[in-house]
């Protein structure tokens, strides 16, 4: 397995499981924040927004290095 693919799996997993952890913290504990109510009430009353976004960013950037990689044309095996 190519490094750069284990490196983007590896952050794909990381990013996946801190996003859940946000995500379902944020739901399990409702809030009103300054009277926004829902989901964003949820995070910012939690102060779960922030993790939730960086959380999310790193999963999306593993999922791009993934892609990179699988299908860059100078790494496809010959």
């Amino acid at each position: 397995m190519v490094p750069k693919l284990l490196c983007g799996l590896l952050l794909t997993l990381v990013g996946l499981v801190f996003s859940s952890f946000c995500f379902i913290y944020a739901v399990m504990n409702p809030c009103n924040y300054n009277g926004i109510n829902g989901l964003l009430g949820s995070f910012l009353g939690t102060q779960t927004l922030v993790p939730f976004i960086i959380s999310t960013a790193a999963m999306c950037a593993g999922l791009i290095l993934c892609f990179y990689v699988a299908f860059h044309k100078d790494n496809k095996d010959k």
